[in-house]
């Protein structure tokens, strides 16, 4: 018999069960629940008896902070206000208000996530934790029956791999590979799927950086974005959580139901184009078509590490912003803040004119501040550029730091490496 895949053997021992095969349908113990906007979920979980009984409070992570720094109507300030009252009253022990930043690198920063575990968020993101070797999906209406009995019910997912080895050529950051991956697989190209992703680039990255690779999963249609366990992922988690946890790996027999390889060597800088992610092609291209750029956005659940400011800031040095284009630099979380004034970053992006925001997940849609006027044009590190998503305008551009930056200062779409 065939070996199994790492999400095969998770599901299966969140399970309770021997083992599980693709198609089958396991309920499994769920080891937390990511809520970002909790008043809805709230309310469905009173009306269904949440009032009497929780399943565990240790294990409902709500991140308020994560689509706004501040409010900005005086609905979305009655909301949060309600959580807090509800968080008091129902004894929720993780929260995370305003200014904490971006829920998702929260969850994986804070050690709410661990290899070889279950977890579900109310975003579509939530893939973002196959990241550190976790089962990570997300839910909607469900989420309240989850945080009643602690369980939910998948169907098994078959896996697809995703090889990637190599070394990046100048200029070619982990985005650019991510971005260069979707388009290879498609928009539904691992449809209801796990996508894994290995090779010796992929474990050659930080975890900030991996966690690109598993949270545009989602946008290839995956159910989960995976990445084995190694000595990157057990020092990232190391005096992150004090819980104990077993990695759990691909047997090495298991089969794949598709397996792509891609050399990142040949790997040039890319940008997905309105109106979608997984339109991706060459910066190159798109910079003859002399693209004018308002705004420049360094941030998002893909792009707001201190690694990330770091590219954008090698770029950027010695340079000026564009007179026409504004540059908006936001942190991921707190933490990476705090690391951005340790290596003095705020100070050498605000003193070249750029808007510091506190941490959050930016304008990557319409629910704080960073909103393009009608014909406006945005390229940003952020995850989509569905029409909508920061008002009505003429299109937004999804790039690495390396490109947002160099945009910022040519004030158009151009190939970052003449900075480099």
């Amino acid at each position: 018999m065939k070996g199994h895949t790492a999400t095969e053997k998770i599901l299966a021992l969140r399970g309770g069960v021997k083992e599980v095969f693709p198609g089958d349908v396991v309920t499994c113990d769920v080891d937390g629940v990511f809520v970002h906007s909790p008043w809805f979920f709230l309310d469905n979980w009173k009306l269904i008896g949440g009032v009497k009984r929780m399943w565990d409070p240790d294990k409902l992570i709500i991140c308020l902070g994560h689509h706004v720094c501040l409010p900005s109507s005086n609905q979305y300030a009655n909301d949060l206000a309600d959580v807090r009252r509800a968080v008091k009253k129902y004894g929720f022990k993780h929260v995370y208000d305003m200014g904490t930043g971006n829920g998702h690198i929260i969850m994986l920063e804070k050690g709410h996530v661990r290899p070889g575990h279950v977890y579900v968020g109310a975003d579509s993101h939530s893939t973002i934790y196959g990241a550190v070797g976790a089962f990570g999906t997300a839910m909607s209406y469900e989420i309240p029956e989850v945080l009643l009995c602690g369980k939910a019910w998948f169907k098994v997912p078959a896996t697809v791999r995703v090889n990637l080895e190599g070394k990046p050529m100048k200029g070619v950051t982990a985005r650019d590979v991510a971005q260069h991956v979707l388009n290879t697989v498609g928009a539904d190209g691992a449809l209801w799927k796990t996508i894994d992703f290995s090779g010796s680039y992929i474990h050659s990255l930080s975890v900030y950086q991996r966690m690109i690779f598993s949270l545009l999963a989602v946008e290839m249609g995956a159910v989960t974005g995976f990445i084995e366990p190694d000595d990157i992922t057990r020092e990232f988690l190391a005096g992150r959580t004090l819980n104990p946890f077993e990695c759990i790996y691909n047997d090495p027999d298991c089969e794949f139901e598709e397996v792509w390889d891609i050399d990142v060597s040949k790997v040039e800088p890319q940008i997905a184009v309105p109106p979608r992610p997984s339109e991706t092609t060459l910066v190159s291209a798109v910079e003859e078509k002399n693209i004018k750029v308002d705004q420049a956005f360094v941030g998002g659940c893909t792009g707001s590490s201190i690694e990330d400011f770091r590219m954008a800031a090698e770029i950027l040095k010695g340079q000026k912003i564009h007179p026409d284009t504004r540059l908006l630099i936001v942190p991921g979380t707190a933490d990476i803040l705090k690391q951005l004034q340790k290596e003095d970053l705020d100070e050498f992006f605000t003193d070249m004119g750029a808007i510091l925001s506190a941490p959050y997940c930016g304008p990557c849609q319409m629910c704080c501040y960073g909103h393009l006027g009608d014909g406006e044009i945005m390229i940003g590190t952020h995850p989509r550029n569905q029409p909508g998503r920061a008002g009505k305008n003429s299109g937004i551009y999804l790039a690495s730091p390396y490109t947002v930056a160099a945009a910022a200062i040519c004030g158009k779409i151009v190939d970052p490496r003449r900075f480099l």
